[in-house]
């Protein structure tokens, strides 16, 4: 049976498969990364700051993201496996953090904290030799809970992600190392790359085969496969724990980066703890964080253009430009786009001093353009919505280009004390909590009921809740 959604897995794999040949060809033909100039270094699908990379993170938060939906329709449709999806959604997410930060390269450390030296603990390949049989283990076990048709797709994507994670570097290691410059390496590790993206594709996949997707009037309903029984009214969803628990996370890691900057711990694993939880080093927790509540935003609002598009509002095109936005921003986040930028703003002003964020010329003009996007959605929307729009884009705005302004004053004056710490992390916390006001005004805007299923309407309209049409027929069933 050919399901709805393996178009979808076919576009993921384009995109991915192009990424990855740029890349490739990149690497084919200027070999010496040290001298690519900027462009090349941002298709390095094998860099850090890059598109391919982001491109992955993004797959992987996005997989994440689509398993978390399949194990909050199945807990409203009381349907077994709802913890089952949330374990994958929890899985796939930590492999996001990983491809984004390289924590398995600190695997070794860890390793010899807790086993000491020895054989096992000479590398994270010995580390992740141990750990991937007992995850594809956890995997199958998955699999059993979810049911057919998921269960092969889940399974499958899952075990590509991990054995093209590890794999992939570990020939290339073999062979003499990623970076090259002979072929066969490189060749090996984009190899590697492009896998887990088909993984990701295969674990979306698994995800949507578990879901029905229905719409009427200005709704649209999510809900279980298996899932029978009528929803009646349904009952307002609470998202009370979920803005704590975005808002708490953004102020514990804020809290902790500051903690290890103004301790400044001298043994050697507290060093690397430091380095990976620290707000000003980029390719680290905070960052993935940052970089995972953008692409959230982004889906919540393409969410919000789905249902308004169903009501028929005449804004819904705007729901959609704030969420390519989002995306824009999240790419920015990882890649640092804003920074590859500074050479324009030196073409517009004299250099003067030390003084070291240029890209804030340019980045005050895309600052605008941001700006000019999320208003023209405020106008038109509901006053709470309004409020959370126009204050979430303002303080991301102000902390982000603002206190950047301070930050650089600092550091041209030599001045990189208490002042400067505290100053950078207001600065990440406040763009955290700008995002999570601005999936707050999605959600104010979309209203979510959950009864066998989840729905969202739009605004204040009213219809009838739709009964699902199922996207397939003659699935078997399974929980």
């Amino acid at each position: 049976m050919i399901y709805p959604e393996s178009r979808l897995v076919g576009r993921i794999m384009v995109i991915s498969t192009v990424l990855t040949f740029v890349s490739f060809a990149v690497a084919v033909t200027d070999p010496d990364r040290d001298a690519r100039n900027e462009l090349a270094r941002w298709l390095d699908v094998l860099g850090e700051n890059s598109l391919p990379t982001w491109w992955s993170t993004a797959l992987l938060l996005t997989a994440a993201f689509a398993c978390a939906l399949a194990g909050a329709a199945a807990r409203a449709g009381r349907v077994v496996g709802a913890g089952a999806w949330f374990t994958a959604a929890g899985l796939v997410g930590a492999f996001s953090l990983t491809e984004l930060s390289g924590v398995h390269r600190r695997l070794g450390g860890i390793g010899r904290l807790v086993l000491g030296e020895g054989v096992l603990t000479r590398n994270w390949f010995a580390v992740a030799a141990v750990l991937v049989p007992v995850l594809v283990a956890v995997l199958v076990v998955l699999g059993a809970r979810v049911g057919t048709p998921a269960r092969g797709p889940l399974v499958a994507g899952g075990v590509l992600i991990m054995v093209s994670a590890v794999g992939g570097e570990f020939v290339a290691a073999v062979l003499g190392g990623r970076t090259g410059p002979a072929t066969a390496p490189v060749l090996a590790a984009h190899l590697g790359e492009l896998g887990e993206n088909a993984g990701a594709a295969l674990v979306v996949a698994a995800a949507l085969r578990v879901l029905v997707l229905s719409g009427a009037g200005d709704v649209l309903r999510v809900r279980h496969r298996t899932t029978f029984g009528d929803d009646g009214d349904g009952v307002p969803v609470r998202l009370t724990g979920l803005w704590l628990g975005l808002g708490g996370v953004s102020a514990a890691l804020a809290l902790l980066s500051l903690g290890f900057v103004l301790a400044d711990p001298a043994q050697p694993l507290l060093r690397d703890l430091r380095l990976f939880v620290d707000l000003l080093v980029e390719h680290n927790l905070p960052t993935w964080w940052s970089v995972a509540l953008l692409a959230t935003a982004a889906l919540v609002h393409l969410a919000t253009f789905l249902v308004a598009r169903a009501a028929g509002a005449p804004e819904a095109r705007f729901w959609l430009v704030t969420a390519g936005v989002l995306a824009l921003l999240s790419l920015d986040d990882q890649s640092q786009l804003h920074e590859r930028s500074e050479q324009l703003g030196r073409l517009f002003v004299e250099e003067t001093g030390s003084f070291p964020f240029y890209w804030l010329i340019p980045g005050a003009v895309a600052g605008v353009a941001v700006a000019a996007a999320v208003v023209a959605l405020a106008v038109r929307v509901r006053a709470r919505a309004r409020a959370l729009l126009v204050g979430g884009i303002a303080l991301m705005l102000a902390t982000g280009l603002g206190l950047e302004v301070v930050q650089g004053l600092f550091m041209a004056a030599g001045n990189e004390g208490l002042g400067f710490a505290v100053g950078y992390h207001v600065e990440e916390l406040g763009e955290d909590v700008g995002v999570i006001l601005l999936i707050a005004a999605a959600l104010a805007t979309a209203r979510v009921t959950g009864g066998r299923s989840l729905t969202l309407s739009y605004a204040d309209r009213r219809a009838p809740l739709p009964d699902p049409v199922p996207a397939r027929q003659g699935a078997s069933g399974g929980s």
